[in-house]
């Protein structure tokens, strides 16, 4: 991940209201295994979705990545020097679900158009979307570019030489 693209997971709000009967503010995320995990695929399996509407819409909005794609794994990609804009989708390889939904965003597009688009299919299919930090949030921009601006990669765009030397500070 670049360290200015901003990543966003996707639950159904429907999956996470099944499980708890209200909107908690928070899913679990983890690095202990030195992997980025979350809970998100629990809240998936509440309400079993297909791929298939997602799956068009999303190849309006961004190509399709040459790479990674089978019966289980989706991905997207922006293949240029100015913009890296990428969305993946990971399948339950027996009923073909959802189990894993996320995308990056690069904040130095114009506009943020990628992360716009993605909002806007939001809120069409009822999508809750959280940082890595685990917070939860509708599919709002208000909402999400509260986010974005307590992210690394905001604060490397903004300046990447007080970002290195904080880096290094922590380090210490």
């Amino acid at each position: 991940m670049a360290v200015y693209q901003y990543y966003l997971g996707i639950i159904p709000k429907q999956g996470i209201e099944n499980k708890y009967d209200f909107i908690p503010t928070e899913i679990g995320v983890s690095t202990e295994t030195g992997y980025f995990e979350t809970d998100a695929k629990i809240y998936w399996k509440e309400v079993e979705m297909k791929a298939d509407d997602y799956i068009t819409k999303i190849d309006v909005i961004v190509n399709r990545a040459n790479w990674g794609n089978d019966k289980t794994s989706i991905n997207w990609k922006t293949y240029s020097e100015e913009v890296d804009n990428d969305a993946s989708i990971y399948l339950d390889e027996k009923s073909l679900t959802i189990r894993e939904f996320s995308f990056r965003v690069d904040l130095r597009e114009k506009n943020l158009k990628f992360l716009k688009n993605m909002i806007e299919l939001g809120v069409e299919n009822e999508w809750l979307f959280f940082d890595r930090k685990g917070k939860l949030m509708k599919p709002d921009f208000e909402e999400i570019k509260n986010s974005i601006k307590n992210s690394n990669a905001y604060s490397f765009l903004e300046d990447p030489i007080k970002f290195l030397e904080n880096i290094d500070k922590q380090d210490k």
